[in-house]
């Protein structure tokens, strides 16, 4: 079973590799709504892009609370997080340059109505099997834990 520290290294290793997550927004009402999405981790947030028409958009506009999936079952990161900041791609160059070089697609090219979701990471947890489910928090309430 993997220390603290080592998971912590893991998740960071793998955010900074990893551009394609799953992410799961709810409404008020609390009906989930789950999508793959391309996230760019800057070393504090996570930033993603969606259509701001799309059901996730407004989802995360009324409800901050989001959970972003990575990895498999036999080696899994689940994020829980909030919203903290949303801007249109066209107005936000500088998280528009670094979202398309860590993903490789740039959201002012696909069409209008864009926007840029920054995701604070609350709770992380890291996980390789059953065997490793104890001690998988790595993050709580935004802290590493290592």
């Amino acid at each position: 079973m993997r220390e603290t520290a080592t998971r912590k290294a893991d998740v960071l290793a793998a955010l900074e590799q990893q551009a394609d997550l799953w992410l799961c927004t709810a409404d008020l009402a609390g009906r989930p709504h789950l999508i793959p999405v391309s996230a760019w981790w800057d070393g504090t947030y996570l930033a993603i892009a969606t259509a701001g028409a799309s059901r996730t958009a407004r989802n995360m506009k009324v409800n901050r609370a989001v959970r972003v999936a990575a990895g498999s079952p036999s080696d899994a990161i689940m994020i829980d997080g909030e919203v903290v900041e949303n801007s249109a791609v066209d107005d936000s160059a500088e998280l528009a340059g670094g979202f398309a070089a860590a993903v490789g697609w740039d959201p002012r090219e696909v069409g209008a109505g864009w926007l840029f979701f920054r995701l604070r990471p609350t709770r992380i947890q890291a996980y390789r099997g059953y065997d490793e489910l104890e001690g998988r928090d790595v993050m709580r309430d935004s802290r590493w834990l290592a």
